[in-house]
């Protein structure tokens, strides 16, 4: 018969459980927990720094733009490559009787996934207070493509096409002001109506003539009635003579079909600019 181990033995033992008890505990913590997170951070733009992505990848976001003269939110939506070489600006809606280009915008968030290095900012509308109302104007009866601080604003009288009391005197403009600046967008399409037309311009004259053939549109000047010689006092005359990108307005028709401002136009513009 074994003899008895007697105290020692006790203690052996119960040291190998404590060591086997310490080494599950080890064990049990995810050996990922200190991976940085893939999901991107909502309201941040598009120069923001981050955890680089391999190349493909899309990541989504939404940024507060500003806020309209009667405190309605502008908001911009992105998607695309977190370190994009090129960049599109779709901007729906500048004039609140103008519906065609929010429902171009609305699709193309919802819809088209960018290319690999390339993105896309969506600005269903910067004039939420006029959409509301149904008029051209915003709350306070500013026609805010006639707002923008060039050397061709000037001061008219109230009405369909009112500038506003002095250059970027309106919140809504101001607040795109800064978003542009910041974003520093390659390509701005501004999308409107009745005109049936894309703008003329002496910047990006490939990207205008295949817009206008994605969008079944001829190409003509579009002018606001500025003084010859200066810059009109638009987005697209405000951005074409600070940034190195380019605008470009784009007029439907004045009563474009469902496919034709949804589909159409937002295939039309995402191919033509080469982000899809």
């Amino acid at each position: 018969m074994a003899r008895p181990l007697g105290k020692s033995w006790h203690t052996i033992a119960a040291l190998a459980v404590a060591l086997v008890v310490a080494a599950s505990a080890a064990l049990a913590v995810p050996a990922a927990a200190d991976a940085p997170s893939r999901r991107p951070a909502a309201h941040v733009g598009a120069s923001a720094t981050g955890p680089a992505a391999a190349p493909g990848d899309v990541v989504t976001r939404t940024r507060l733009v500003g806020r309209s003269v009667r405190g309605r939110a502008i908001r911009a939506y992105y998607r695309g490559s977190p370190r994009a070489q090129r960049v599109l600006v779709v901007l729906g809606q500048m004039h609140g009787d103008e519906p065609a280009g929010l429902a171009t915008a609305t699709w193309i968030k919802n819809n088209v996934r960018p290319l690999a290095g390339t993105g896309i900012w969506v600005v269903p509308t910067m004039n939420p207070d006029g959409h509301a109302r149904h008029t051209r104007q915003n709350a306070r009866g500013v026609d805010l493509n006639r707002n923008w601080p060039t050397n061709g604003w000037r001061r008219t009288s109230r009405g369909r096409y009112y500038s506003g009391p002095r250059r970027a005197s309106e919140p809504e403009t101001r607040a795109m002001m800064r978003f542009l600046a910041d974003v520093k967008p390659a390509y701005i399409a501004s999308i409107h109506q009745p005109l049936r037309a894309v703008g003329r311009s002496s910047k990006a004259p490939a990207w205008q003539v295949r817009l206008a053939r994605q969008l079944r549109l001829p190409r003509r000047w579009l002018g606001v009635g500025n003084p010859s010689g200066t810059v009109s006092p638009t987005l697209t005359g405000w951005y074409n003579r600070r940034y190195a990108g380019v605008a470009i307005t784009i007029e439907c028709g004045p009563r474009p079909s469902k496919r034709y401002r949804t589909i159409v136009a937002g295939r039309g513009i995402t191919r033509a600019t080469r982000v899809r």
